[in-house]
């Protein structure tokens, strides 16, 4: 049973999901090894049950609820493939009631990682937008949430995902970029903002495509090389080239209530690509390292 703190919530675990970071730090070979403490259980979203908070806490036992805990963090031993996690009551939000817990367990990460990554790039109605892998976990979240600010959405994927993107998303074009090169295909056409999750080589192709000056907002990943970010960074200050930022998503309980809300609007849905049981997380790992996800994968712990 994990110490619950002053000014944190106990939760019984329900359900969390599996993110790319869990298993690129479990891999041990995607970062350097001293910034990983070991043991460690991962994991990072949570839906469960409040079973203990304090006095004054507005989140009340037995109450549904979800969050972005630290358990993402390096450094952080106490991750959220348990029983039991104790989180910061600031992370936490109410549970929407039509989610399901291993619906819920899929959106926190994720979904704020796409928030943040719109608020940063300053999205609005009427822009162009490009978002990366609109199919992912990330992604899936972007498209919805630009659509839903009133953006004209554009998104790549893969072929059996085209429709996905369009259909069930709502993305206004999605391009295959199996067979088509995106920055061919937009080059009449620039975009006000692109959205990337993809990095390396994806990051010059997108900002050949972008409006003056337009934005190009990066999804800190491992294909991220910190001196061309430096040199992006001045060159966006000096109006060199377009402004440009990286997403290191942070816990935020109320951005993620304002998700909640969107999603019990009807303006935002979780895509469960496939469910595993705790104690099948190595499976669970598995399928999502092999990169054809369509959304989230979860983990159902109770």
């Amino acid at each position: 049973m994990p110490k619950r703190n002053p000014g944190e919530v106990l939760i019984k675990v329900q359900a969390s999901s599996v993110n790319p970071l869990d298993y690129k730090v479990r891999s041990g070979t995607h970062f350097p090894k001293f910034l990983v403490s070991r043991p460690q259980t991962p994991g990072g979203d949570v839906a469960g049950i409040v079973e203990d908070a304090d006095e004054s806490s507005k989140f009340l036992k037995g109450q549904k609820v979800f969050a972005l805990t630290d358990g993402r963090l390096f450094w952080r031993k106490e991750g959220c493939y348990a029983e039991y996690v104790s989180a910061k009551e600031s992370y936490l939000a109410h549970q929407p009631a039509a989610l399901s817990f291993e619906e819920a367990g899929g959106v926190p990460l994720a979904a704020l990682t796409a928030y943040q990554s719109l608020e940063a790039a300053g999205v609005k109605q009427g822009q162009r937008v490009l978002i990366h892998a609109g199919a992912g976990g990330v992604g899936h979240f972007a498209v919805q949430l630009a659509k839903a600010r009133g953006a004209h959405v554009i998104t790549t994927a893969g072929p059996r995902n085209v429709d996905f993107v369009q259909q069930e998303l709502g993305a206004d074009e999605a391009i295959d970029y199996t067979s088509s090169r995106f920055e061919e295909v937009l080059k009449s056409h620039p975009v006000d903002v692109v959205i990337d999750p993809m990095a390396g080589d994806y990051e010059g192709r997108s900002i050949s495509i972008l409006k003056h000056p337009g934005h190009y907002q990066q999804i800190m990943n491992e294909n991220l090389s910190v001196p061309r970010v430096l040199s992006r960074f001045v060159k966006g200050a000096l109006r060199w080239g377009p402004s440009y930022g990286v997403t290191i998503v942070k816990p935020n309980g109320a951005q993620l209530q304002k998700v909640a809300d969107l999603i019990s609007e009807g303006k935002v849905k979780v895509n469960v690509d496939k469910t595993f049981p705790l104690k099948d997380a190595a499976a669970a790992h598995e399928y999502l390292e092999k990169g054809h996800a369509r959304g989230k994968v979860i983990l159902k712990v109770q």
